[in-house]
């Protein structure tokens, strides 16, 4: 098993049996689960936006807090970002290590299918 796969198991991907249709279908069953999680922390962000830009105006917050807050809420969204692009990054790897790997179990030199 190739370590992509044995990697993509291990980060709770649904069994693969079959090298690539199970991936796929893998990657497709993250995607989903990462547009989920991703809405949850954005509609978080955005509520603790709304909430710090109301009391600023109205005065129940000094300006000087607000920007501090602020600054930590872009940190935290930066933070979101970051961990977005490492697990495509890890996913990528992972598609490719099993391209790599149903290349090899071909036993010819064939091309990669898109």
């Amino acid at each position: 098993m190739a370590a992509g796969v044995r990697r993509a198991l291990s980060q709770g991907w649904s069994t693969v049996t079959t090298t690539t249709p199970a991936v796929w279908k893998s990657v497709s069953v993250l995607r989903r689960t990462r547009v989920s999680k991703a809405s949850k922390a954005t509609k978080h962000l955005h509520d603790l936006l709304e909430d710090l830009t109301r009391r600023v105006i109205d005065g129940e917050l000094e300006t000087s807090r607000g920007a501090v807050a602020n600054q930590l809420i872009g940190t935290r969204i930066r933070l979101l970002e970051y961990e977005r692009r490492l697990k495509e990054l890890e996913e990528f790897e992972a598609r490719i290590e099993a391209l790599e790997l149903a290349q090899q179990d071909g036993g010819e030199s064939r091309r990669w299918r898109a």
